[in-house]
């Protein structure tokens, strides 16, 4: 037996699994399948020839049925094979109970026997419970027995109906030696009807029900998929793919699909009952995978076709050069435009956008110029790319443009904010010195720009109960040994950026070393900051309270983004409201941001773009109010996620009152999305967006009080929701899930919680595998 199914085609992010309405095969089209000859369906034969069992009386479903074979006999043997378009049903029931129309009768007591070609594994339990139809109103009562059917090898179609009239279940399916998980959904009157393709080859179908198991229904068909997909016509002006296939037989109608080239990511562009269909959504100078399925008159759609490759081009015009010269004109709150040189055989050009320029970008307009305006303020960093488009193709793709944000900022870049206009102390670079000033006289030059900075802080008033403040103007590079440290009522702005070099060790925790570092003071603002290189930490602060931190730009390549603790005693949280408007942080090999002991949190915005670790962590942390979390292939192949909450974060005198509020958690890939972990909770999240994590999208292990989605949210696998818990720590409690779609994923619940409450869900090919 092969478990390796045969799937139609579906978009990013498709389970192997899909559910569709059923439609059973009439008595007149089962009879299609019956030996030349046969006076009567399969269904009469089978319902007229098997016996009832002595101490099973119809009239009382309870009681358990004999153990005997009984072998039914029948017109049609399955191994004969299913003639396209028909469906091979079963009805699945106690001996007696009424038999649904063209379906072969299964009784509790129905053993497999090599003459019919189906039957049980071992006698099983049946009830009855009258309603609301033939197939749905009785069924089989298994706990580990497996159904089989003997059929040629071949690719199948596999529908099981499933479900209670008057009880809920657990009903858990293989098919093939595939686990199906629990069919859903499963409550009292609610039926199942779970699909799958599948593959027989050594001439048997075999599925196994279990755990508190309900089977009332199986149908099996085979829909091959169509054959000979070419293109007919490619036509530019106006665009435009017209695509035919050889006809199937049993085929109903036609499904044609369409990906962009390579993505597999396939969407319909049709249906038709004919054998051609003409797609006038391509775009000029694109390629595009097409396939085509087919539906019987069942209502079975097929596997997929092979791909065939349509480019829509005219091969006697060249291709245009990539643009040159991507360059930033303007960036404010009102909008950010950027520019590029043209090529003269460019008939428009594509404008695409993305967080990470190494994870691909996503179309957002379309022009005849040579420039684009993104309207509006920006929360995030941006990376912008042009392609050039004519009737030979489009352009290769030039160096990416990464443009600022400008959500805050009465000049767009909210860098250009950062001024020398006021400031206490001063820090000026001229040519290769640097040159720290206090009120007109020269504390301080050298060639060693944290030097002059740290002299700089130092020129401060000494005992000052005031804030007073050092701004740096201008770029330049510090080692990765060295950090500029500052004390109380202090502010300290870099107008420039800061590369921290010489760093060839990895990041550790046990060296307390930043760009900037706080510890043991209160009253410290840090309005601008942008660091690349590799330092151990960006920014590093230690039991402090009352700090501030603007705009914080950390685009690194290793290290630790910022840390904020108090861990000279683990037994308190002495680092104390913490302010952090933006942080853009990339690249470490670390967490981006991390808290640990901390009190009273304020955060605007946290982008964390291909972090070695979590986004945003949250240890032993309470009373945090976050506006947005944004992650962006975050913590890719770790366990982490771009938000993170752990070491009894959130937890209050013993309880988990609501105090860790987020605005909006975007995760697109990268590790888990969201994960609550040892001890947690007290979380609520308004919207979120979680999609293409490479584990699951969230895992809630040991945590209380968590409320996702009070506004709305989308989950998209193929990461699944998990809520989980060890033994060692209290069991996890109190979890609502609400007001969210999860597209192909899952919410499973393993082992039990207390208290998991999931409403207002909505499902496109998703399950609830939820305790009761």
């Amino acid at each position: 037996m092969s478990t390796t199914p045969v799937r139609p085609p579906r978009s990013r992010g498709a389970r192997s699994r899909t559910r569709r309405r059923s439609t059973l095969a009439t008595a007149a089209a089962l009879a299609l399948l019956a030996p030349l000859g046969a006076a009567s369906s399969a269904a009469s034969s089978a319902a007229q020839t098997s016996p009832t069992p002595t101490d099973q009386s119809p009239s009382d479903p309870t009681q358990a049925v004999a153990t005997e074979t009984v072998t039914t006999q029948t017109a049609y043997s399955p191994s004969d094979g299913i003639p396209p378009g028909e469906v091979l049903a079963f009805d699945f029931g106690c001996a007696g109970d009424p038999v649904a129309e063209g379906s072969l009768e299964v009784t509790a007591s129905t053993l497999y026997d090599v003459d019919t070609g189906f039957g049980l594994s071992a006698p099983a339990a049946c009830r009855d419970r009258g309603a609301p139809d033939d197939v749905r109103r009785n069924f089989v009562l298994a706990g580990g027995e497996q159904f089989q059917v003997d059929l040629p090898d071949g690719d199948y179609h596999v529908t099981v109906i499933s479900g209670d009239q008057i009880a809920s279940n657990n009903t858990q399916l293989t098919v093939q030696g595939e686990d199906q998980g629990s069919l859903q959904p499963r409550g009292s009157g609610e039926f199942a009807e779970h699909s799958v393709y599948t593959t027989v080859e050594d001439g048997s179908l075999v599925l196994e029900v279990f755990s508190d198991g309900r089977i009332n229904g199986v149908e099996v068909s085979q829909v091959a998929p169509p054959s000979g997909l070419h293109a007919d016509e490619v036509s530019t002006q106006p665009p435009s793919a017209t695509l035919s296939w050889e006809p199937t037989e049993g085929a109903a109608e036609y499904t044609l699909y369409r990906s962009d080239a390579g993505a597999g990511e396939y969407e319909s562009v049709g249906t038709t009952e004919t054998v051609s269909l003409t797609d006038e959504a391509v775009e000029l100078g694109y390629s595009y995978d097409y396939v085509v399925t087919q539906t019987s008159a069942a209502g079975v759609e097929s596997g997929h076709s092979e791909a065939h490759t349509v480019a829509v081009v005219d091969p006697s015009v060249e291709a245009p050069a990539a643009p040159q010269d991507l360059r930033l004109e303007r960036a404010n709150p009102r909008g950010t435009t950027i520019s590029w040189t043209g090529d003269d055989a460019a008939w428009e050009y594509h404008v695409y956008r993305s967080l990470n320029a190494d994870r691909g970008f996503e179309r957002v307009a379309e022009t005849t110029g040579t420039s684009y305006t993104a309207e509006g303020a920006s929360e995030v960093n941006h990376y912008y790319t042009v392609l050039a488009v004519n009737a030979g193709g489009i352009s290769e793709q030039p160096e990416p443009l990464l443009t600022p944000v400008t959500a805050r900022g009465s000049n767009g870049n909210p860098f250009e904010e950062c001024s020398v206009d006021g400031a206490d102390a001063t820090v000026l670079r001229n040519g290769d010195t640097w040159r720290a000033m206090n009120g007109g006289e020269t504390v301080h030059q050298s060639y060693a720009m944290v030097d002059a900075m740290q002299a700089a802080v130092d020129s401060l008033s000494e005992g000052r109960t005031e804030q007073e403040s050092v701004v740096v103007r201008g770029s330049g590079t510090m080692p990765a040994d060295a950090a500029v440290d500052l004390p109380s009522h202090t502010s300290f702005s870099v107008c420039g950026t800061i590369h921290v070099a010489g760093n060839e060790s990895n990041f550790s925790y046990e060296e307390h070393v930043g760009v900037v570092r706080i510890r043991h003071a209160e009253d410290v603002s840090v309005p601008f900051l942008s660091v690349t290189g590799n330092p151990n930490f960006g920014v590093y602060l230690r039991t402090s309270s009352d700090v501030y931190f603007g705009q914080m730009d950390l685009q690194l390549s290793g290290g630790h983004g910022m840390r904020i603790d108090s861990r000279d005693d683990d037994f308190v949280r002495e680092a104390r409201n913490i302010t952090i408007d933006d942080v853009y942080v990339s690249g470490t090999e670390s967490h981006g941001v991390e808290t640990y002991g901390v009190d009273g949190l304020t955060v605007g915005t946290v982008t964390a773009v291909d972090t070695g670790y979590a986004g945003l962590l949250l240890n032993d942390t309470v009373n945090a109010d976050i506006e947005r979390v944004v992650g962006d292939g975050a913590a890719a192949g770790t366990g982490y996620a771009t938000f993170r909450t752990a070491n009894r974060n959130g937890q209050i005198d013993g309880e988990y009152p609501t105090n860790i509020r987020v605005g909006e958690l975007i995760a697109d890939g990268g590790g888990r999305g969201f994960f609550c972990v040892s001890e947690s909770g007290g979380v609520e999240i308004e919207k979120l967006e979680i999609r293409d994590t490479g584990s699951n999208a969230m895992l809630i292990e040991n945590c209380h009080n968590i409320t996702l989605a009070t506004d709305q949210g989308v989950v998209e696998g193929p990461g699944d929701i998990r809520i989980s818990a060890r033994s060692e720590f209290a069991n996890t409690s109190d979890i609502t899930f609400q007001n969210l779609l999860l597209r192909d994923t899952a919410i499973n619940e393993s082992p039990c919680g207390e208290n998991i409450v999931a409403e207002n869900l909505t499902l496109e090919d998703s399950e609830l595998n939820l305790c009761e």
